[in-house]
């Protein structure tokens, strides 16, 4: 290996005074030529940091909107649709975002209350205080909990089919109209008027005896993806058009913080997590900052490597003598074979194997069952089967190298040697082994 001399450099030069010094050695960078290198990089992750965080701030804030059932979410999930239809057909549609704008909303009287509260975020109480004040109130897929804050005697049955037809089994004239519905959650009616079902399978509308409280099971007839399905615009029109006032509220985790009947996510956080979380931060950036000076600026080296392709070749036949793959590795012997053997007859490499196999018979005038034996059908059990195998194929494609160019010296033609013949059927396929 030659080693070239550096130049020698004149006195005052400007390579003389650039950062690496003359002798050599690399200068560890301060921490402040470091932030002023890495200024860029720092503003950039300062700015991606922000707006994710903005954007989960804003995020939250419109989760409120982008939720099943809401009245004024187009989503699929939503229904936007029929609260829409409902307030142009006269109906003053109020959507409550708390507990208290719907307790105040309710004052006005003569008022439907659609009250779906999915996360149990109620109390008992809360939630008997809103159906008091209203004067009919649709439940949405209530549970255990809502319909005890009731004292209702509905209770939930399990859930019927999505594909699942009930019939409609009442005389209520919102129904009547409907016909029949989505199918969803069915509940058993104790006392009240049942619709859309079977005593066996539970009922998706339930009402009350004092007709005060209506379960509907299915949320599909309310959301916009389903809106238009069956009867279900009619049967929500029926339901939520009887008042000339609708309070629509959807009870969120704000309701249950306000109402202090459960733990916020800061009063369940240990006390000790926020500094331990802190002081892992603060260790890594630390650690960053130590490791980053130690080690200095990266240097790029071009280190040319030549593996010659013997090595390759043998490395690769020692690994399959190793693991024993002996047709992996006779696999390889015959497809580069017939690679260069359809090369030689001027076939296309999507020749199948089968049909090399009996040109090159042809052209070499030997039987079709002796080559195809060779090149595709025959097996092997040891490594002396194996490089036996191979000398055969290597002699094969020295004969077809005679026998297609005139000017080979020639071999004296080919003739294949002993074997046991394979009891397995081929698959025809060159790849085959």
């Amino acid at each position: 290996m030659s080693v070239q001399e550096a130049p020698v450099l004149a006195p005052g030069s400007r390579a003389e005074t650039a950062d690496v010094p003359a002798s050599g050695s690399v200068q560890t960078p301060t921490v402040r030529a470091f932030f002023r290198r890495s200024r860029f990089w720092i503003i950039a992750a300062v700015a991606v940091i922000i707006t994710a965080i903005v954007f989960m701030v804003f995020n939250n804030s419109g989760s409120a909107r982008d939720r099943s059932l809401d009245a004024q979410d187009p989503s699929p999930t939503g229904s936007k649709a029929i609260a829409t239809v409902l307030s142009n057909r006269g109906i003053n549609v109020t959507v409550a975002r708390t507990y208290e704008e719907a307790l105040s909303a309710l004052r006005t009287g003569e008022s439907t209350l659609l009250f779906a509260d999915e996360g149990r975020f109620l109390d008992a109480e809360r939630t008997r205080n809103l159906t008091d004040r209203a004067d009919r109130t649709v439940l949405v897929n209530p549970g255990y909990t809502t319909l005890d804050a009731v004292d209702s005697p509905i209770t939930p049955a399990g859930s019927a089919g999505p594909d699942a037809t009930l019939p409609l089994a009442c005389t209520l004239p919102a129904a009547e109209r409907a016909g029949s519905i989505s199918s969803g959650p069915v509940y058993s009616p104790g006392e009240g008027t049942a619709c859309f079902g079977t005593a066996e399978s539970g009922f998706s509308l339930v009402i009350s005896p004092d007709q005060r409280i209506t379960v509907l099971g299915p949320a599909e007839v309310l959301r916009n993806e389903s809106i238009l399905e069956r009867g279900n615009a009619a049967l929500a029109i029926g339901l939520l058009g009887e008042t000339p006032n609708l309070v629509w509220y959807l009870p969120t985790a704000a309701d249950l913080v306000a109402n202090g009947g459960g733990t916020t996510f800061a009063e369940a956080t240990p006390r000790w997590l926020s500094p331990v979380l802190w002081m892992l931060i603060l260790t890594a950036v630390t650690a960053a900052l130590w490791r980053g000076r130690r080690f200095g600026a990266l240097v790029g080296e071009d280190l040319p490597v030549s593996v010659p392709a013997a090595e390759t070749r043998h490395g690769r036949a020692r690994l399959y003598q190793r693991v024993g793959a002996r047709t992996r590795a006779l696999d390889a012997l015959r497809i580069g074979t017939m690679d260069r053997l359809a090369t030689r007859l001027g076939l296309p490499r999507q020749t199948p194997a089968d049909a090399v196999s009996n040109t090159l018979a042809d052209r070499l005038r030997i039987p079709r069952a002796e080559v195809y034996d060779l090149l595709i059908a025959r097996a092997v059990r040891s490594e002396a089967e194996l490089v036996h195998l191979a000398q055969e194929l290597g002699r094969l494609e020295a004969a077809a190298a005679d026998a297609l160019d005139p000017t080979s010296p020639g071999t004296g033609g080919f003739r294949a040697g002993p074997h046991t013949p394979d009891p397995r059927p081929s698959t025809g396929s060159r790849h085959s082994s």
